[in-house]
């Protein structure tokens, strides 16, 4: 009984716990404790929507920019800009250096006045497949189990992860996610990031290089129009982390 509720403790302590993709959680971490300056900064995405102020009033000058499906804004003066993949730091180092020709030590300050969607997809073998939002330390079996949890034909030890790794690249990782629940195991309990897909098939998957360049071109209209995060994507390369 001891051995049980020490696991059960520890699943508990990794849904608190801040880690990269493919990490292991430390147990010892909690959203109070964490040290947030250590925490990387928040990098734009489409669907974001800005306000970007170029100071220099009275009054200061505003505009609102919406992060288009292809990362870039259209802003006046300077036009269109790569936003997205930008921390909200490096994107006003891009203003500044593009005003910088025509302005003397231009200003720029941006706000995020209201992030995208920030949510997890859950395919395949769960009883309700969809789209759901989550905090900042979900993990895979919480997006689970707010799907309704498996299916009774679900493979629950060959669930894959898919994790968005630039324009044309994707982190996959393959967890055995009935031995986590049934042990106690913390290295296959992921924390997910924020439009990551978790995908349940109803077999094990063999070869998971081939079946992601599979599953992406297969559900290439579904990513490109009802899947947040995962617009204009095409693989061009597969990442296996596990």
């Amino acid at each position: 009984m001891i051995t049980a509720l020490v696991r059960c403790c520890l699943l508990v302590a990794m849904t608190l716990g801040l880690v990269p993709f493919g990490a292991q959680a430390n147990t010892s971490a909690d959203s109070a404790g964490l040290d947030w300056s250590r925490v990387p900064e928040y990098l734009i995405v489409p669907g974001d929507k800005l306000l970007v102020n170029f100071g220099g009033g009275p009054p200061d000058i505003t505009r609102d920019a919406l992060v288009r499906p292809d990362g870039r804004i259209s802003i006046h003066p300077v036009g269109e800009m790569v936003a997205a993949g930008r921390s909200v730091r490096e994107l006003e180092s891009a203003l500044v250096k593009s005003l910088s020709a025509e302005i003397k030590d231009p200003r720029v300050t941006i706000q995020l006045v209201e992030p995208a969607g920030n949510q997890v997809h859950v395919l395949g073998r769960v009883t309700n497949p969809g789209s759901y939002p989550i905090g900042p330390f979900t993990t895979v079996v919480q997006a689970i189990t707010r799907a309704g949890g498996f299916s009774d034909d679900a493979a629950r030890n060959s669930v894959l992860v898919f994790h968005r790794d630039g324009a044309r690249t994707v982190k996959v990782a393959r967890l055995r996610v009935d031995r986590a629940l049934k042990q106690g195991s913390l290295a296959d309990d992921l924390p997910l990031s924020r439009f990551d897909i978790v995908y349940v098939p109803r077999s094990t998957i063999g070869n998971v290089n081939v079946f992601s360049k599979q599953f992406f071109t297969e559900q290439l209209g579904v990513l490109n129009f009802a899947l947040v995060g995962w617009e204009l994507f095409h693989l061009d390369r597969v990442f296996l982390v596990r």
